[in-house]
């Protein structure tokens, strides 16, 4: 991240920061009209205006105060003058901040609430089934023949009944946002929030692949012994894949531990043919 998105992105959250934890629980209604302007930012030919370094920043500043006051709340307008004051290094970066905003203020205004676990929950189980269903996979996905509204629409029919109202607009953000990595998509999207929401409570995900289904016992005594070693809390994801034939993989961030059987057999077809 370049110098100028880095530290207006640094200053728009340490001005957000009071702002959010005075706010409480309505952080998730601020944090969804914080989604609503990025929509409606990256739908328009805003971002320019907003971010151009030849415009004087009081000029920009008063530029979002035009286009917002009175369709959102004034602490939202006011933060987007902020950002607008400052310098960023490409007009999309305006876009990526304050989709982490606004994500970051719904899951704090849910924590607030009481309720940020259910949200995660939700969204996870939303991941889940994205994952195994290759049919909704592919029908959320980009794709020429299809707009990101009518993609949207169908999330909703899918899932608003069955989750509630701050997850389904978690949602939505996976389905309507492309990110900037080689293989991403709306999985990537669901994981991301799940793991934002997982961190709020000093908690992380941990992927976990066996040829068998785990015993309760079993899932216990993992989740123990991750947590000793990450110092974390642990929530499994849990995977069967007979392929593995036995052992278990276990994948958390960046981190990978492979005690499966056939990632032996390999270490040692590798050994062999050298």
């Amino acid at each position: 991240m370049k110098a100028g998105t880095a530290t207006t992105r640094a200053q728009a959250e340490e001005a957000w920061a009071p702002v959010l934890a005075a706010a409480g629980a309505q952080g998730q209604e601020l944090g969804e009209q914080i989604l609503t302007v990025a929509h409606a930012i990256a739908s328009n030919p805003l971002r320019g205006p907003l971010t151009d370094p030849n415009r004087e920043p009081e000029h920009k500043a008063a530029l979002a105060a035009r286009l917002f006051t009175g369709r959102v709340d004034a602490r939202v307008v006011e933060l987007l003058q902020g950002m607008a004051r400052g310098r960023w290094s490409r007009p999309v970066d305006l876009i990526s901040a304050l989709h982490d905003l606004g994500i970051q203020s719904i899951l704090a205004g849910a924590r607030a609430g009481g309720t940020l676990d259910d949200v995660e929950q939700e969204v996870f189980a939303v991941s889940r089934q994205v994952a195994a269903n290759r049919e909704i996979r592919q029908a959320l996905e980009p794709a020429r023949r299809t707009s990101t509204e009518a993609r949207v629409r169908l999330a909703q029919r899918l899932f608003a009944s069955r989750i509630s109202h701050p997850a389904m607009t978690l949602v939505v953000w996976c389905v309507r946002h492309q990110p900037e990595v080689a293989v991403g998509g709306v999985p990537y999207n669901l994981r991301r929030v799940t793991e934002l929401a997982a961190a709020m409570q000093n908690r992380v995900i941990a992927d976990v692949v066996t040829a068998v289904p785990l015993t309760t016992r079993q899932q216990t005594r993992l989740r123990d012994i991750l947590a000793r070693r990450l110092g974390y809390d642990v929530e499994l994801n849990l995977q069967v894949d007979p392929e593995v034939i036995g052992g278990v993989r276990v994948m958390v961030r960046d981190l990978v531990m492979d005690s499966t059987v056939r990632h032996s057999l390999a270490g040692l077809r590798t050994a062999l043919t050298g």
